[in-house]
């Protein structure tokens, strides 16, 4: 759906998931504004933690400057090349720059107490999910409100992730918030509720699926925090199954969200394109 490929167009901009960057690297200058974009966001992170203590965030800041290197090497190599040796080098160094950049952006979040930008993208998909469930239900209702309320829910959503993939983490999470309660608002109108069985299901699943790919990405890659985030993901993520069985509805239904969170971590940690 167009929806959906709105949320991986975002997911890929923050390098959490898997980055398309064919279509984004279409030419030397697309590359240079793109490496210059994170030379100012590392610049920025690095006044933010000028003065400070925090290690974590040191560890994201060397990394970041670590991968804008690879960036701009692969993009040096690019300039002299050409054909598809060109094209592959010039995807790679835009590949490495928005990992550089998310890295930056994190800096910036643990050290003003902002969202983590993993926590944000776990929010972003959940209330994807909702909207795309009750897109289907409300279409059977004939309350215009209601179909009106989800048309604006939608466009919010909209918002937080272009948000998202700008680095605006804060307003991303209360764009994504506040589209969530539309979509309960609208479904309310209409008589209906979101079946929290059904969505529980389907959220644990999709964790599921993500703890795979994040399994196989850390497999390839010996990162010890990368480890630890897959370990503490399927940690929690078995107890949200737990609670499933038990009918603890909402306790599952948190619980998975925490573990997607921690499995976002993972993959960004192996250096997740």
């Amino acid at each position: 759906m167009k929806s959906q490929c709105v949320l991986m167009t975002m997911l890929a901009v923050l390098g959490l998931a898997m980055v398309a960057p064919s279509a984004m690297a279409q030419s030397a200058e697309d590359v240079q504004q793109a490496l210059e974009r994170t030379d100012e966001k590392i610049s920025q992170a690095e006044m933010v933690l000028a003065g400070t203590d925090n290690a974590q965030a040191q560890i994201e800041l060397d990394a970041a400057k670590g991968l804008q290197a690879q960036a701009r090497g692969a993009y040096d190599q690019g300039v002299v090349a050409s054909g598809d040796v060109q094209v592959r080098l010039f995807q790679q160094s835009i590949a490495l720059t928005l990992r550089a950049r998310l890295r930056a952006d994190r800096v910036i979040s643990l050290i003003r107490g902002l969202p983590d930008p993993d926590r944000v993208v776990t929010q972003l998909e959940r209330t994807r999910e909702l909207l795309e469930r009750a897109r289907d239900r409300i279409e059977e209702c004939d309350i215009d409100r209601a179909r009106a309320l989800l048309r604006a829910a939608f466009d919010m959503q909209v918002r937080a992730e272009a948000a998202a993939g700008d680095g605006r983490y804060l307003a991303a999470l209360q764009l994504t918030m506040g589209a969530r309660e539309r979509g309960h608002r609208a479904l309310r109108m209409c008589n209906l509720e979101d079946n929290l069985r059904d969505a529980a299901e389907r959220a644990l699943a999709r964790t599921d699926e993500l703890i795979s790919r994040a399994r196989d990405r850390v497999a390839e890659h010996d990162s010890e925090q990368a480890r630890q985030a897959l370990n503490r993901a399927v940690e929690v993520e078995t107890e949200a199954w737990a609670q499933f069985r038990a009918d603890h509805l909402e306790a599952s239904l948190r619980l998975t969200q925490s573990a997607r969170t921690f499995a976002h971590r993972a993959l960004r940690l192996a250096g997740a394109r």
